[in-house]
C-alpha cells in the first residue's frame, strides 16, 4: 500500500508558528489541524533540536532540519521526470540556489522562459526526487468578513536600480493584503518615511477602488509613534489620513503573531513568487510587473485556504463592500514640533508665524498643508494661519501681541531704518548694513538691535561706530559690548595722548614755587 506524501507544508508551518509564539489552540484554528496532530509535529521539532527560546528560526532552516529527522519516505506518486525537465536540469538547479524560490515559481519560469507546459504536480514530484526540494506554503484560515480588513507591511526586497541617481539602491516592498479575498497591492520603494508610507496607502486605495474599514499594521515608525493629538500611538499624519478616508488604524499587538499572520507572511510571498528568478531594469519596471503579478499571476491562482482566486473573489465578493474613495484628494500634512520664541513667533518650513503671548516658551505641534498652518498647544488648536508662499516670509496676526510690543514686532525694514536714525548716524548705518544683505531674513536682528538701543540710548552710538569699524554686525557682539561696558574700556585705551598726558603732568603752579638749596 502506497503511502501519501510527507506533509512537509503542515509540519513546517506548524513548527514555524509555534516558534513565533502561537499557542496550540491558535495554530489549530489557523491551520485547521487537530491538536493531537499539532503535538505530534511539535515532537518532531524537539527531536530536530528546534526550541522555542530565542529568535525563531528561518522557515527554510526548519524544513531542512525536519527533513533530516523524518525518515526518507517515498511518494506514492513518484514518476520519472519528463525529458523536458531533464533537459533544463541545470537551469532549474540554478534557480533553486535562490533561497526564496518555490516549486510554483520554477513552474512559472519554465513556462515564461522556455514555453514548457508541464503540470505543477509533475514539477513538484521532479523537484522532490531530484533535489529533495520542498517548501512550506502559507496556510491561514480566512476569518475576516469581506471589506472589513487589510494588513500592511514593509519588507526588504533587495537591490534595485534607481533611474534618478543611476545606481542600485536598497529597496523595500510595501504590501497591502485584503484579509478576506487575499487580493494584494505591492509597490517597491527606496524609503520607509512617513511620506512614502502615506503615498503607498493612497496608491493601494486607488488600486482597489476603495478603502477597507480597518487596517492592521505592524509596529512601523512611519505609522506608529507616541505623538498624536487623538491617539498617542498613531503618527499624526497617518491619523489625518485615517479621518480623511474613514478607516481605523489598528497596530498589531507585540508578541501576538496570530493578530498579524498575513502581515508576517506577505513579504516572503512576494520574495518567492514575484522576485525570485527575475531581474528588472529599474524600480519602475519592477512596479509595473508587481501590479500585473497582483492581478494576472498570484491573483488568478487558487488560494490554498480560501480555495478561490484572490482577484476574482475580490471583484465578485469584496470590492463593493469597501468604503468609497472620497471626492477630494488627501492633502498630505507636514507635522513639526516647534518652540515659541520670546518674540511670539515660531519658525515653520523657513517662515515665521505669530502666536499669542500665553504660548511663549512652550512647545507646540504645527500642522502644515498647502493652504493653512494650524498650531496646537496641549491638544488645543490655538492658531490657524494661511500658509506662507515661500521661505523667509512673516505671517502675523496683530491681536497676538500686547500693545507695547506691537510697534517692534510689526516693524518693517523702512521703519527700522527710520527708528535707527533717531539714535544717531552710526546706529542708522549699523541697521542699514544689517538689512542690506537680506532685509527679510535679517529683520529680526535689526529689531533686536533697536530694542538694545532703547535700553542703552547713551551708549548705542559709540558701540555702533566701533562695530562698523570692524565690520561686525553680530547681535551678540553688540549686546556684549553694551552689557559689559567694553566700550568704556576701549575709549580709555584709545584716548589721544594729549588727553592722557593732562592726567599725569604736574600743575603749572608747581613750577612757580621757589626751590631752596641748603
Amino acid at each position: 500500500m502506497a503511502r501519501r506524501d510527507i506533509p512537509m507544508n503542515e509540519v513546517t508551518e506548524t513548527i514555524y508558528q509555534w516558534c513565533k509564539g502561537m499557542k496550540i489552540q491558535h495554530i489549530s484554528r489557523s491551520l485547521g489541524l487537530d491538536r493531537k496532530t499539532i503535538r505530534k509535529y511539535l515532537g518532531i521539532a524537539r527531536r530536530a533540536g528546534i526550541e522555542r527560546e530565542g529568535p525563531p528560526p528561518d522557515e527554510h532552516d526548519i524544513a531542512a532540519r525536519v527533513r533530516g529527522i523524518m525518515d526518507s519516505q517515498g511518494s506514492a506518486y513518484d514518476t520519472p521526470a519528463t525529458d523536458l525537465l531533464v533537459r533544463h536540469r541545470d537551469d532549474i538547479k540554478r534557480w533553486l540556489d535562490d533561497r526564496n524560490m518555490t516549486g510554483k515559481q520554477v513552474w512559472r519560469l519554465l513556462k515564461e522562459t522556455y514555453g514548457i507546459e508541464v503540470g505543477y504536480t509533475t514539477i513538484k514530484r521532479y523537484l522532490r526526487r531530484e533535489f529533495s526540494f520542498g517548501r512550506p506554503s502559507v496556510t491561514v484560515r480566512m476569518e475576516t468578513p469581506a471589506g472589513e480588513e487589510a494588513q500592511v507591511d514593509f519588507g526588504y526586497a533587495g537591490l534595485m536600480h534607481d533611474p534618478e541617481v543611476q545606481k542600485n539602491r536598497r529597496a523595500w516592498a510595501f504590501i497591502m493584503t485584503l484579509s478576506a479575498s487575499r487580493h494584494k497591492f505591492v509597490r517597491f520603494v527606496f524609503r520607509q518615511d512617513t511620506g512614502t508610507w502615506l503615498d503607498c496607502h493612497e496608491r493601494a486605495f486607488a488600486f482597489f477602488g476603495g478603502v477597507p474599514k480597518r487596517i492592521i499594521l505592524d509596529n512601523l515608525k512611519s505609522g506608529v509613534v507616541k505623538a498624536d493629538i487623538y491617539d498617542p500611538t498613531i503618527n499624526r499624519a497617518y491619523a489625518d489620513m485615517e479621518r480623511h478616508y474613514g478607516f481605523v488604524a489598528d497596530p498589531a499587538r507585540v508578541r501576538a503573531p496570530e493578530h498579524k499572520g498575513k502581515v508576517e507572511r506577505a513579504v516572503p510571498t512576494v520574495r518567492k513568487h514575484l522576485l525570485a528568478g527575475r531581474t528588472f531594469g529599474d524600480i519602475t519596471e519592477a512596479n509595473d510587473r508587481a501590479l500585473y503579478w497582483c492581478r494576472e499571476e498570484i491573483g488568478i491562482e487558487i488560494h490554498g485556504t480560501t480555495k478561490k482566486k484572490p482577484y476574482e473573489s475580490f471583484l465578485r465578493e469584496e470590492k463593493h463592500l469597501l468604503i468609497p474613495l472620497p471626492e477630494t484628494p488627501f492633502e498630505y500634512p507636514l507635522w513639526k514640533e516647534c518652540t515659541v520664541h520670546p518674540d511670539h513667533r515660531i519658525v515653520f518650513d523657513k517662515s515665521y508665524y505669530s502666536l499669542p503671548t500665553r504660548c511663549i516658551g512652550k512647545k507646540v505641534w504645527v500642522r502644515g498643508t498647502a493652504k493653512t498652518v494650524e498650531v496646537f498647544l496641549d491638544h488645543e488648536r490655538v492658531k490657524v494661519h494661511p500658509r506662507a508662499h515661500g521661505p523667509g516670509q512673516w505671517v502675523t496676526d496683530r491681536s497676538d501681541y500686547p500693545p507695547d510690543k506691537l510697534a517692534f514686532l510689526m516693524a518693517t525694514p523702512a521703519w527700522c531704518r527710520k527708528k535707527a536714525s533717531e539714535f544717531g548716524p552710526a546706529t542708522e548705518a549699523l541697521v542699514t548694513a544689517i538689512l542690506k544683505e537680506n532685509a527679510t531674513r535679517n529683520l529680526r536682528k535689526a529689531q533686536a538691535i533697536l530694542r538694545l538701543a532703547e535700553k542703552n540710548s547713551g551708549d548705542i552710538e559709540r558701540v555702533a561706530e566701533r562695530a562698523l569699524s570692524y565690520g561686525n554686525t553680530r547681535y551678540r557682539s553688540i549686546k556684549t559690548m553694551l552689557e559689559k561696558g567694553i566700550m568704556q574700556t576701549v575709549e580709555h585705551r584709545t584716548a589721544p595722548l594729549s588727553d592722557l598726558g593732562q592726567r599725569f603732568l604736574r600743575e603749572p603752579a608747581y613750577f612757580a614755587r621757589e626751590v631752596r638749596h641748603d
